[in-house]
């Protein structure tokens, strides 16, 4: 997956690569007697270049002319001054403009906005700047941004905002540092709101309209004496623009504008200038439809305009609106009538029958069958809860799909003939395919690449071979693939061409010719990072990874530009050449970045007020570290209402010590309740590929009316990628962590030792993860093992030691199957005459376990009491089954997942569960209290996962639970 992906970003950024070059080009004769708008000269800002003007004999207003550039060229390199002079063209409006760069050029290193940076994103006020990347530096151009700085600030209600500009010259590295300093001022408030345009009564009604509660729904309101806000302005210009298309009011004008701004009151007065339009209204008629159907099918209320075009569009809308709803045959004729001072536009809908799409099937096809091009047929046929789905536009995008599948693989003459027939109000679809002839590559050959690596690639990876299928489709993909590969060894102007002639006079046999131009292979001269502040290079070298002397692969800069982002220390960040590669064996690679702000601090006050009753919403009790354990319905304890202030605060900092480190704080104090947490990660520690994480925690809860606790952790965890597509990991931990618990409500629970337990524990743990979708697994693996140890050598109350394994097999039998296995181990011992904690045993039993039993309810079970009262006997009269957990777990799950055809998204899961939670680590013991729970499920697809819902049946079913039970719950069981 990894691997696709990179070459698809990689074909991507060619194109980008190529879109960009196709706007600035080495001069040459493509352009000769096209008309010269502008002659730039470009050198060092420490050389004023206007003084060499009188050697370049083309002159902007005289046709391009090569023999005029290359006299120029030749003209300034005799002065002296210039080791080199490159000419570029660059297409404009009205002719071209055409640039000599005197090398040694400055390139901009990086832009700063110190001040305006505290109001606005870095990023959004670089894309204002809009200064041209890998350009060399002009202080005309950097000028020319001034003035849109400005009218961005006053957009923003900063009407007195100053710019004016810096640079500092890098002259060893040949950059330009720029700086914008800016004078923001006083931010604006809105003044008087003014519209005009429309009659008096109109203008009241809009004015009424922007004030009203709809408008602050979509926080469109406009009050004098308010912060200016741009963004509440456009709301407020759409809103008031739905608003008269809702009166009918087609092709009305709404502009706004800021008519006046008083410095000494530092209001603006803004004023909407309102041109109302003709009155149009849109109606159906033959069945009903509702006026907000109206407004989505038909697009004249869109686009605020009438024309045919619109019309005739929204004659095809609605026409799919209700063949996707069975009516297939719906006819559907506008008209329109402007009598009567209005214009009324009419759609006279006909309906007919409702049908359902009986059948979808292809004829004439014999390279591929049905299954293999089903994704490419957006018609669905009928299931159990729906008609089908189908329509005119639906049938059109089936039949480019069906074509370019097979003009994909080949077959370039193929045609695809959608037929239609009812049958009793039941439709057919057939799609006939005249698949045509097959073109075949009859021989291949690669020329230019002197690459061993590529020649590899070429000879063994590639979709065009000889006696294999011919289409422009494939050879992209090679081209792609092939231009990738030459972009990641260094090779950044690595040019394909694809020449297919055919052979011999037979069209359909093609003789292949990959034409490729490698262009000079790139080397890094020198690594230059500029723009950090607090950053120590050292991180900057590690994360980027990219060394002097090294191909300047394409992939490592981006690469190193992405892991730059994931630090979460960089707002923004980009490396890459520090000029444009053109014919040059080394280049510089500049590596930029602008920090975020490091501190960052929130909080809340309040006041909560909590009926403090045993009668749980969820009817179950969750002990810290703990089972959950279930309550009886109508169980309850003496109710008392607590009323108390609270408080929360946070704060963390960014990039500590100039390494990418993060510290936070934060604290929750209440009368129930009072914690304290604080962190503090490295991502590398040590100047390692290990990542850290140190953690501190304190807390006291009372909230519960069955216990209190007091709880105390600290942990310090060390993690590393052990492959570079990250699938694989390992994490090594400690962790100290006290629990007390009192006033506990519940006898013969927790075992009175272990109500205060303090556990010091080492551990490492190994993953590895090759599933597609974790919420999903189609396909792939998840594995770990896990092995800790509490020794009292290092402060624990007992001795104990712990493994857990778990291994889970995801396999796509058929694409609409797919088989899941998941095998789950554990053991856990004390040892040196200790016990295990109650809280360190195994549990099991539930939604993610075993579904034939209710949560934790597998394994050793024992009867314990509920009390009302604390200290008083005669309170505890209610008894519950409680898990009593166990040292030893084994759980094996497999299930079958499958799509059912009633509805998009719905699936069904028929599913095994095996095993149990067992009181001693004992084979014989495994093998005599295995359980068996068999059942199935359903899952319905959502943005944030499947839900899924399971019935899971005891095939051994224990005394005093039910054997069937019910579970409903988000993601697949594993």
């Amino acid at each position: 997956m990894v691997r696709k992906f990179g070459w698809a970003f990689l074909a991507m950024l060619l194109s980008l690569t190529t879109a960009l070059k196709a706007q600035k080009l080495p001069a040459g004769n493509l352009f000769e007697g096209q008309p010269v708008i502008a002659v730039d000269l470009i050198a060092r800002p420490t050389l004023n270049a206007e003084t060499f003007r009188h050697f370049v004999t083309q002159q902007a207003g005289q046709p391009y002319s090569s023999r005029k550039i290359e006299k120029s060229i030749l003209a300034l390199k005799a002065t002296g001054q210039f080791t080199d002079v490159q000419p570029n063209v660059i297409p404009d409006e009205g002719g071209l403009r055409l640039e000599f760069i005197m090398d040694p050029v400055f390139y901009v290193g990086t832009f700063e906005f110190p001040e305006a940076a505290r109001t606005f994103s870095y990023a959004q006020l670089l894309g204002v700047v809009r200064y041209p990347p890998e350009e060399p530096y002009e202080e005309r151009k950097v000028e020319e941004a001034v003035p849109r700085l400005k009218r961005f600030f006053t957009d923003n209600g900063y009407f007195g905002a100053d710019v004016r500009t810096e640079t500092r010259l890098d002259e060893p590295h040949q950059l330009a540092m720029v700086t914008y300093r800016v004078a923001l001022g006083k931010k604006a408030r809105f003044g008087n709101i003014e519209i005009q345009g429309p009659s008096p009564e109109s203008t009241a009604q809009l004015k009424n309209a922007i004030h009203s509660f709809r408008a602050r729904l979509h926080g469109a309101t406009l009050k004098p004496g308010k912060p200016y806000d741009p963004d509440r302005l456009r709301a407020a210009q759409r809103f008031l623009q739905d608003y008269v298309s809702r009166q009918n009011y087609l092709s009305s004008q709404i502009r706004m504008r800021t008519s006046q701004y008083d410095p000494q009151t530092n209001c603006a007065d803004l004023l909407f200038d309102v041109t109302p339009g003709p009155v149009v209204i849109v109606r159906a008629s033959g069945t009903h439809v509702s006026s907000k159907t109206l407004h989505n099918q038909v697009p004249i209320f869109q686009e605020n305009a009438l024309d045919q075009d619109l019309i005739d569009m929204g004659t095809r809308n609605l026409t799919s609106y209700f063949q996707s709803r069975g009516y297939f045959d719906t006819k559907i004729t506008p008209q329109l009538d402007t009598g009567s001072g209005k214009t009324t536009l009419t759609y006279s809908i006909d309906r007919g029958e409702k049908h359902r799409v009986a059948g979808v099937t292809l004829s004439g096809n014999r390279q591929f069958d049905q299954s293999q091009v089903k994704n490419q047929i957006v018609i669905k046929k009928a299931r159990l809860l729906s008609r089908g789905t189908f329509s005119a536009d639906l049938l059109r995008k089936s039949t480019a799909n069906l074509e370019a599948y097979w003009q994909n693989a080949g077959y370039q003459e193929v045609k695809v003939t959608p037929r239609t027939e009812d049958r009793e109000s039941n439709l057919y679809v057939t799609f006939e395919i005249s698949e045509g002839v097959r073109t075949i590559v009859d021989s291949f050959h690669a020329q230019g690449n002197q690459n061993p690596d590529i020649a590899k690639l070429v000879n063994t990876r590639l979709q065009i071979k000889a006696n294999q299928p011919y289409s422009p489709f494939r050879a992209m993909q090679d081209r792609n693939r092939i231009i990738a590969s030459y972009l990641d060894l260094g090779y950044l102007n690595a040019t394909l061409r694809v020449e297919e002639t055919p052979v011999s006079g037979d069209l359909h046999r093609a003789a292949v010719t990959y034409v490729i131009d490698e262009g000079p292979r790139v080397h890094v001269s020198e690594v230059v990072y500029v723009g950090q502040e607090h950053s120590q290079v050292s991180l900057l070298k590690r994360v980027t990874g990219i060394r002097p002397d090294t191909d300047m692969s394409e992939s490592k800069l981006l690469q190193g530009e992405s892991d730059l982002y994931n630090l979460g220390v960089f707002d923004w960040a980009n490396v890459s050449p520090r000029r444009p590669i053109t014919q040059q064996t080394s280049e510089d690679v500049v590596v930029k970045v602008h920090e975020a702000k490091r501190n960052s601090i929130s909080y809340g006050v309040g006041f909560e007020s909590t009926p403090r009753s045993g009668s749980l919403s969820t009817g179950t009790l969750i002990l810290p570290g703990l089972p959950t354990v279930g309550l009886p319905p109508k169980f309850t304890v003496i109710e008392k209402t607590i009323i108390s202030p609270l408080g929360s605060i946070s704060y963390s900092r960014l990039n500590m010590r100039g390494r990418a480190e993060t510290a936070s704080v934060s604290a929750l104090v209440s009368s129930l309740a009072q914690k304290g947490t604080v962190s503090y990660s490295v991502p590398h520690f040590r100047d390692t590929n290990w990542s850290s994480l140190l953690t501190a925690s304190g807390e006291r809860t009372t909230q519960n009316p069955l216990f209190a606790a007091q709880l105390a952790q600290g942990s310090f965890q060390l993690e590393r990628n052990l492959d570079a597509a990250k699938t694989r990991k390992l994490q090594l931990h400690y962790t100290y962590q006290h629990t007390s618990l009192d006033h506990l409500l519940i006898q013969n629970f927790v075992p009175l030792q272990d109500l205060r337990t303090h556990l010091s524990t080492v551990s490492a743990s190994f993953l590895r993860d090759t599933r597609d979708k974790p919420l999903d697994a189609h396909k792939g693996s998840y594995q770990t093992l896990d092995f800790q140890l509490s020794p009292k050598a290092l402060g624990s109350s007992d001795n104990v030691a712990r493994l857990f394994g778990q291994m889970a097999y995801y396999w796509q039998a058929q694409p609409w199957l797919v088989f899941a296995n998941n095998v789950r181990v554990g053991l856990i011992s004390s040892f040196a005459g200790s016990h295990v904690p109650f809280s360190q045993r195994f549990f099991s039993g539930g939604a993610d376990s075993l579904r034939g039993f209710p949560l934790n309810g597998a394994g050793p079970q024992s009867t314990a009491l509920l009390c009302t009262a604390e200290n008083n006997p005669a309170t505890c009269t209610t008894s519950v089954a409680v898990p009593s957990g166990g040292n030893q777990l084994f759980i094996f799950n497999s299930e079958g997942r499958f799509p059912i055809p009633i509805k998009k998204g719905l699936g069904g899961v028929i599913f095994y569960d095996g095993g149990n939670v067992y009181s001693s680590i004992n084979l014989h013991e495994l093998v005599r209290d295995y359980n068996n729970s068999v059942g199935f499920g359903l899952r319905y697809n959502t943005p944030v996962g499947p839900v899924r819902i399971d019935f899971g049946h005891d095939l051994n079913p224990v005394p005093g639970l039910k054997s069937i039970q019910i579970f409903v719950t988000l993601g697949q069981s594993f």
